[in-house]
Formats: C-alpha cells, sequence, structure tokens
C-alpha cells in the first residue's frame, strides 16, 4: 500500500501542479486582458485629457485675462471709492464752514438791522419830539406875534389912512360915470 499511495500522492502532486499552472497561465491572461484593458483606458484618460486641456485651455486663458482686468477695475474702482470718500469728506467740511459763515453773517445781519431799526426809531421820535417843541415854542409864538404884528398894522393904516370926504367921492363917482 505506500507503493499505490505513493503513486496516488505523484498523481496528486502532478494534477495539483497541472491545476496550478492552468490556474497561473489563466490568471496570466486575465491579468494581459486586465494591463490591456488599463492601457486602453490610460490612452483614452490620456486622449480625453489632451482633448479637454485643448478645449479648456483658451477658456482658462480667457479667464486669467477676464480675472486680470476685473483685478485692475477693482483696483480702479477701488481707488475711485477712495477719491469719493475724500472729495465727499471734503464737501461736507466746506459744507459746514459755509454754514458757519451763513449763521455767523445772518446773526450779524440781523443784529446790525435790530441796531438800524433802533437808531430809525429813536430818529423819528427825536423828530417828533423836535417838531412838537418847533411847533409849540417857535411856530404859536410866530402866529401870535404875526396876529400882533397883523393888528397894529391895521391899527396904523387906520390911524393914518386919510378920509377923504364922502361927498368928493360920489362926485368923482359921477366924473366916472358920465
Amino acid at each position: 500500500m505506500p507503493k499505490l499511495l505513493e503513486n496516488d500522492v505523484e498523481k496528486l502532486v502532478v494534477v495539483f501542479i497541472i491545476l496550478t499552472s492552468i490556474f497561473i497561465i489563466i490568471q496570466v491572461g486575465v491579468l494581459a486582458g486586465v494591463f490591456a484593458s488599463i492601457r486602453r483606458l490610460t490612452f483614452n484618460v490620456e486622449r480625453l485629457r489632451t482633448n479637454v486641456e485643448e478645449k479648456v485651455e483658451p477658456t482658462i486663458t480667457d479667464f486669467r485675462e477676464v480675472l486680470g482686468e476685473a483685478k485692475d477695475i477693482l483696483s480702479n474702482v477701488r481707488g475711485a471709492a477712495e477719491n469719493f470718500a475724500s472729495i465727499s469728506e471734503t464737501v461736507k467740511h466746506q459744507v459746514e464752514q459755509v454754514n458757519a459763515v451763513i449763521e455767523d453773517t445772518t446773526d450779524r445781519a440781523r443784529i446790525q438791522i435790530s441796531k438800524a431799526d433802533e437808531v430809525v426809531t429813536d430818529a423819528i421820535q427825536k423828530m417828533e419830539a423836535t417838531s412838537a417843541i418847533v411847533q409849540e415854542n417857535i411856530l404859536t409864538p410866530v402866529h401870535e406875534v404875526s396876529a400882533i404884528i397883523r393888528g397894529v398894522s391895521s391899527g396904523l393904516q387906520f390911524l393914518f389912512a386919510r378920509r377923504k370926504n364922502q361927498v368928493d367921492q360920489v362926485h368923482q363917482d359921477e366924473e366916472l360915470f358920465i
């Protein structure tokens, strides 16, 4: 039995080696197929990458240019915004100064108008007072003196007037009539 067993073991080893060789060959074939598939896939991926690069590269270049221009525009806008803020601040300051000057001028004008009103009012009151004083102290006595002079003049005319005879007067009138 030992021989039989030995033969059986040898047969089993040979079968095992044959099966192992077949499996190794199948495995090599599968690996060769996987390798070929990977190579084709790599080639296709490479071709796809090249196509994508060819189509996307101009777009990326344009995008980079646009991005650069956008940066320039943003820089200009930022500068303009800073200038606008500076101008706004200057205008605000100038408006505040002008408002202060206008308020000061308005206050001074009110004070001057008030003073002028007081001066005019005082002058009118003094003119009215002077007019009343002139009326009382000068014109009234002048009217009285004038009346006295007229009275004296009338009295003197009456006294020194020559009286003509009434008959002579009538006679003269008749002569004129004829």
